[in-house]
Order: structure tokens, then C-alpha cells, then sequence
């Protein structure tokens, strides 16, 4: 009987990398010559366990209702402060904008770049990125994606503790 090899990264067609769990191929693959964080856990590695999905669902939902209508009622209050209509087309774009410019600041932790927010201002596009955003926000200090390759020295991959094999990365220096 032959044994399956260990949970990795394993070269796939097309100069391409995919992770085995250990028992079936994932769906995370990552360019061959990509620097990949390293799967030994350190001391300074968070600790503790990812939210389940119902617990990620909800923060995800809250924190996004609450984005919107903030960033709504800011829009109106802005035009209104210039006695401009707080109606239409400019309560929308004004909302779009600001929410762009809020989620600007914790994008970069979760593997955006701020100028892939410009996206934000694609009407029916921005709120499916910002679901993704939030989705990703909600799940922090872990990552079940794969982090960028200037920001993979801030990552380590680590067991995840309820998925035997899954892949699941940690932030250094988080508590």
C-alpha cells in the first residue's frame, strides 16, 4: 500500500503550484517561483482559533451594513453642507467614495493594495469587493488565502485547528 505524500506545495502544469492537504488537492495554487510563507509556526505567531463561518457570516454583515449606511448618511450630510441635492447619482458616488476611502486603511492587511480600491467606484463591482474585503477583515489575525508576495514574510502557515491539512496562515506579531 503506498502512502500519500505530506500536506505542501506541489508543482502543477503550467509553471504553477497547488497545495495537497494531505489527502485531496486544494484549490489555492500559487505562481512557481513565488516566495511562499514558510509552514513552520513560530513563538510570535497568533494564537487561538479562526472564527467559524455563521461567526465570520454575521461580523462580515454587521460590519458592512454599518459601512454602508455610514458612509450614506456622510454622503447626504456632505451635500447638504454644500446645498447640493442629497439625492440621485451624487448621494451615490459621494457613498461609493467614502466607503472606498474607509476601507482604504485596512486593505493593505488583507492582501489588497490601496489602488485596487479604484475598483470600489464601479457601481454593482464595489459591493461585491467590499463583501470581499469585509469577508477577509472578519477572519483576521488568520488568512485562508493566499498572502501577497511582498507581504509573505508576514506570514506563517500553521495547522489549521479544525480542518486537518487546510491551508491557513497567521499573522507574525499579532497576540
Amino acid at each position: 500500500m503506498t502512502e500519500s505524500p505530506p500536506a505542501g506545495w506541489y508543482a502543477d502544469a503550467d509553471d504553477y503550484l497547488r497545495y495537497w492537504t494531505g489527502e485531496r488537492w486544494s484549490d489555492h495554487t500559487a505562481p512557481a517561483g513565488r516566495a511562499l510563507p514558510p509552514p513552520s509556526p513560530s513563538a510570535h505567531v497568533a494564537s487561538g482559533t479562526p472564527r467559524s463561518t455563521i461567526a465570520r457570516t454575521l461580523l462580515s454583515a454587521v460590519i458592512l451594513g454599518s459601512l454602508t449606511i455610514l458612509a450614506n448618511r456622510a454622503a447626504e450630510w456632505g451635500l447638504a453642507a454644500l446645498s447640493l441635492p442629497s439625492h440621485g447619482v451624487l448621494r451615490d458616488w459621494g457613498a461609493l467614495g467614502l466607503l472606498a476611502l474607509v476601507l482604504c486603511l485596512p486593505a493593505a492587511r488583507v492582501g489588497y493594495r490601496k489602488r485596487d480600491l479604484m475598483l470600489l467606484l464601479i457601481p454593482f463591482y464595489s459591493f461585491f469587493l467590499a463583501c470581499r474585503i469585509v469577508w477577509r477583515i472578519a477572519y483576521l489575525p488568520f488568512a485562508d488565502w493566499l498572502p501577497r508576495e511582498e507581504d509573505a514574510a508576514n506570514w506563517r502557515q500553521v495547522p489549521h485547528p479544525t480542518l486537518p491539512g487546510e491551508l491557513l496562515y497567521a499573522r507574525i506579531g499579532q497576540k
